[in-house]
């Protein structure tokens, strides 16, 4: 049911006055309170004073503005104001006396406050009830409320008070104790969609509806934003409104953009997908917009992947599109793309691209098999003088060069003149892998007694995880971060810390085994190895040098 079009001979009114529900049976969304307040009406046992708090747009002040006019109301219909009576019709043209609205944020010192206290006394000049609706009630300063608190809890007969706000946990819990509490909600698409369908029938205009549910979805819940936003669609188009026209508007761009973008970054394919954030971008759409969309998508593709088609609120040949990637990919590669990119700030770096891209080849580089790189040459047992060169034309002393590190050389035998070493494909990361890819994400945030968690971790690659028995065996590429995290794993705190994101993790609770990719290295929790390690550490810092290694 549409509301009643309120005339206005001297200028035409926006759509958000013009059609704002008069009675409870037209609000939308706020069952749970429309409901209640009637039958209260009906009854004849209305509070003193209630608290209206919930997002914008969500039917707070209108609600408060039918309360009004139903305590006043001559012939009530069913707990419902009739519009029809003088009080009504006075009300309906703000020239009813009983009903004053305060503006908290510039009327939030105690001198208002005072003001009203004196004034609540006076009786009701035109009707029988006296009604203060305070918007934004979180913006009284503590004097204010305190002041107000008496006024509040024990009003005179005649006055009832409806506070409204955004913020309640700005509120006193005085005052909230003092008021009958309502949380509205969100208006869910699908009831903005209805109630916009139902206001451009009446106003005679042409809206294409795949227009109407993208007005529905970008309000995110805003009855009063989705009404604005479709009065200026029908202002700029007067023969009828279309879905490009709305994306236009909303600096969309083309809605395939996002789309095409979600598939490459599920797919992991980083060149195209940064080819289409900076083809968006010089296309004039609006990069944020263009998160918000896409981050929609990948939800959606979430829900997809785990059976939850309701939850998705997009067009059948988008969800068709969506449904294709879906049957190919790992659910957790779906997972993390929607973490990555769900974090990203573009709060401040709107005009640059920089933040989405980051996002991109984090997402793609996660999803792809790491590069392959070279697992390093055993260090010696025996530390002893260099042997000298004998390649022909290279000496220690002067020659045409220098000679090559002993690592290079041992790579490079038997090797062909010519032809350079590559290393083998590690192949694509196991599920252990991935599982551990996650564990050092985690820890990524966590610093441990000296160093980060996270970046020492990360020098274990993926494929040089295993598991032997209920050990898991970290291979470590580099023999100084495998020594600084045996060092970590000394501190209870940052052995803590590992354990529990592994065992998040894995789904299960392993020993730690540190050691080089070689197979060479020692187990972290070995207390006896550790404390070698360390004085070894100090020992090699005085100017100490190893001479042999002996196994006990």
């Amino acid at each position: 049911m549409t509301g009643q079009a309120i005339t206005d001979p001297a200028a035409a009114q926006v759509f958000y006055r013009k059609w704002r529900p008069s009675n409870f049976s037209q609000l939308v969304g706020q069952e749970h309170v429309s409901t209640t307040l009637r039958q209260a009406i009906r009854q004849g046992r209305v509070s003193h004073s209630y608290l209206f708090c919930g997002p914008r747009g969500s039917g707070k002040t209108t609600t408060a503005r039918i309360i009004a006019k139903a305590v006043n109301c001559l012939d009530v219909q069913d707990g419902d104001p009739c519009d029809a009576c003088t009080n009504c019709r006075s009300i309906n043209a703000g020239q009813f006396m009983d009903i004053i609205e305060l503006d908290a944020a510039s009327n939030r010192g105690i001198d208002e406050m005072r003001d009203i206290r004196e004034k609540v006394n006076f009786a009701p000049a035109q009707g029988q009830r006296k009604v203060y609706i305070i918007d934004e009630a979180h913006m009284l300063t503590d004097a204010a409320s305190n002041a107000f608190l008496k006024t509040l809890e024990e009003p005179p007969p005649h006055v009832i008070f409806v506070l409204c706000t955004t913020e309640v946990h700005k509120i006193l819990p005085t005052i909230i104790s003092r008021c009958q509490r309502f949380d509205f909600r969100r208006i869910a698409s699908e009831l903005i969609y209805g109630r916009l369908a139902d206001i451009t029938e009446a106003e005679g205009v042409s809206v294409d509806p795949e227009a109407l549910r993208l007005v529905a979805r970008h309000a995110s819940g805003s009855l009063r934003d989705a009404e604005n936003l479709l009065e200026q669609l029908v202002v700029s188009s007067a023969d009828g409104v279309t879905l490009k026209q709305v994306e236009e508007l909303l600096g969309l761009g083309n809605g395939e953009s996002s789309l095409e973008l979600v598939k490459y970054l599920v797919m992991g394919n980083t060149s195209a997908a940064l080819t289409a954030v900076n083809r968006a971008a010089w296309g004039g759409t609006d990069l944020r917009q263009l998160h918000k969309q896409t981050t929609e998508l990948l939800r959606a593709v979430m829900h997809l992947q785990w059976g939850s088609e309701d939850a998705v609120d997009l067009s059948d040949d988008v969800t068709a599109q969506l449904k294709e990637l879906v049957g190919n990919l790992p659910p957790w590669r779906i997972v993390r793309g929607l973490k990555i990119w769900g974090d990203v700030n573009m709060r401040y770096d709107a005009p640059s691209t920089l933040p989405l891209e980051l996002a991109v080849v984090e997402i793609c580089e996660d999803t792809a098999p790491p590069a392959a790189q070279p697992a390093p040459a055993a260090p010696p047992a025996r530390s002893a003088a260099p042997a000298p060169s004998t390649q022909t034309g290279r000496s220690p002393r002067g020659g045409t060069g220098a000679a090559p590190p002993p690592q290079r050389r041992a790579a490079d035998e038997g090797q062909p003149t010519g032809q350079r070493r590559t290393a083998p494909d590690p192949g694509p990361i196991s599920e252990l892998g991935v599982q551990w890819l996650a564990a050092v994400k985690v820890l990524g945030r966590h610093k441990g007694k000296k160093y980060n968690l996270g970046a020492l971790l990360r020098d274990c690659k993926a494929n040089a995880v295993s598991l032997d028995g209920n050990t898991l065996v970290l291979g470590f590429s580099n023999k100084a971060n495998l020594e600084r995290m045996q060092e970590e794993m000394e501190d209870p705190g940052s052995r803590r810390q590992v354990s529990e994101a592994v065992a998040d993790s894995f789904g299960a609770t392993y020993e730690l085994r540190l050691t080089l990719a070689n197979g060479t290295g020692a187990t972290a929790n070995t207390a006896k190895t550790a404390q070698q390690s360390s004085l070894v550490r100090t020992a090699l810092g005085m100017g100490a040098r190893v001479l042999e290694e002996i196994e006990e």
